[in-house]
């Protein structure tokens, strides 16, 4: 999930055609528009997919490329990799590979069958991040995100929409939060579908209560509990960790 999550590529994990992010406004603002790639990888591969991705990761900076992205991997559900990509134009989508590779082409195609040959599934989620409710004021990707999916009722969409802006984005600023990043689906999921990221660096964040659980206290989160349970279908949280050593990030800006 490369996730400033502004974001967790496309038909090949680690193609990377465009900049990707699961999480960084720190690390790079790309765009509202977010591409999130979920690969599910065969159990007897992952050694050997990991393998992939640093062959790859090292290809591409012999060769200098500068469409970067971030991988993390899932600590709830199935063992899942995830890639988010972020653009600022659906025209943006449309765009070919990174023309620094373009001399190493063969190479990328010849890793990346392996890579892909240990993926037993992959899907992918296009969604769209909603600025205004929305908090990126981290400076370093997070260790770890946790991701909360709902389904919204299609009677009560707007509704929910505007119990984000009034409750629970000024507990989240309360909080002191970093990161909140709240986004819409569009494609890939239900379009009455939201997802909401933040970042965390620790299980132990969530002793005592976390961001907006926080900030309410027991009494008050347990009232917002009570005035989105009508609004919603269900939803779910994950949580999923960095995984810095198979990401192709952006060199640090000098100071």
């Amino acid at each position: 999930m490369e996730l400033n999550l502004r974001r967790i590529v496309g038909q090949c994990i680690l193609a990377l055609t465009v900049s990707a992010a699961l999480v960084t406004s720190a690390c790079a603002q790309q765009g509202n528009i977010q591409s999130v790639t979920f690969y599910t990888i065969k159990p007897d591969r992952v050694g050997d997919f990991q393998a992939g991705v640093k062959e790859l990761h090292a290809l591409y900076v012999k060769a200098g490329a500068t469409r970067y992205g971030s991988v993390w991997l899932s600590l709830t559900g199935p063992r899942t990799y995830v890639v988010a990509s972020y653009y600022e134009k659906w025209a943006d989508l449309d765009a070919g590979s990174d023309p620094k590779l373009k001399d190493v082409e063969a190479d990328v195609a010849r890793i990346n069958a392996r890579i892909m040959a240990c993926v037993d599934s992959y899907r992918r989620v296009i969604a769209e991040i909603q600025p205004d409710l929305s908090i990126e004021n981290a400076t370093e990707m997070p260790k770890m995100i946790r991701v909360l999916t709902t389904e919204v009722r299609p009677e009560k969409f707007r509704e929910y929409l505007a119990l984000v802006k009034s409750d629970i984005l000024p507990a989240a600023q309360k909080s002191g939060m970093k990161l909140y990043e709240f986004s819409e689906t569009l494609y890939g999921g239900p379009n009455t579908e939201v997802t909401s990221v933040v970042g965390m660096d620790h299980w132990a964040d969530l002793d005592g209560g976390y961001g907006v659980e926080k900030a309410l206290g027991k009494e008050g989160y347990e009232a917002l509990r009570v005035k989105i349970r009508p609004l919603i279908v269900h939803s779910e949280y994950d949580e999923y960790r960095f995984q810095p050593e198979l990401s192709y990030l952006a060199p640090p800006v000098a100071k």
